[in-house]
């Protein structure tokens, strides 16, 4: 059983701001529900280890162990104490995104990313227009061991080819080129990424 007592019905900062709403001046135009007023020292903290190839769940971990020895020292607690998986979570979209996203316009990002790749890029067609028909945008890739792979298990034998649709924010179609090893095993041998079913 516990006894809870509301002293005041809306969440204020120290200074008697609003802390959260639509009346926080601060948090408009930004997801304040995810990684809420979480210090800049430990956004980067996270950035540092995310760099380092933890994952979000052993970030977390590591983060609670601290957390507890807080807690078992008496110490105060502040906002980065509190923070849950879903806020690392949140900042490891932010720094994967940075890392492909090259401009805000997808056309020119995917045109940057293609000429920084062009041993892997074997196809690259942007949308448009030619006599009255619409032409889709698609990009094949395959990396320069797909294309070994593809010699050593598509030269004569059997190639398959699997689609998936709605697995990515455009809602592009994604096709796989598969071949099969010795043990009957599927190797991706390229990658199609296209706006229209048939190209």
């Amino acid at each position: 059983m516990a006894e809870i007592t509301i002293y005041h019905k809306a969440h204020t900062r120290i200074d008697g701001s609003f802390a959260h709403g639509e009346h926080d001046r601060e948090s408009i135009f930004h997801m304040s529900h995810y990684a809420p007023r979480m210090s800049q020292a430990l956004k980067d903290h996270i950035w540092a280890q995310l760099n380092l190839s933890y994952t979000t769940k052993q970030i977390y971990d590591k983060h609670k162990a601290i957390w507890w020895e807080h807690v078992n020292a008496g110490q105060s607690m502040t906002r980065d104490d509190f923070i849950q998986l879903q806020d690392i979570a949140y900042l490891d979209r932010k720094h994967k995104k940075g890392s492909w996203r090259l401009h805000t316009n997808p056309t020119i990002s995917i045109r940057s990313w293609a000429l920084q790749h062009l041993e892997d890029v074997f196809f690259l067609q942007d949308v448009g227009e030619i006599n009255g028909i619409q032409i889709p945008f698609t990009i094949g890739i395959q990396t320069p061991i797909q294309c070994e792979s593809m010699l050593s298990y598509g030269d004569n034998g059997a190639i398959s080819m699997d689609a998936t649709f709605g697995t990515n924010d455009m809602k592009f179609h994604l096709f796989t080129l598969m071949g099969f090893d010795d043990h009957c095993m599927g190797v991706p041998l390229a990658w199609i990424i296209t706006s229209r079913q048939t190209v």
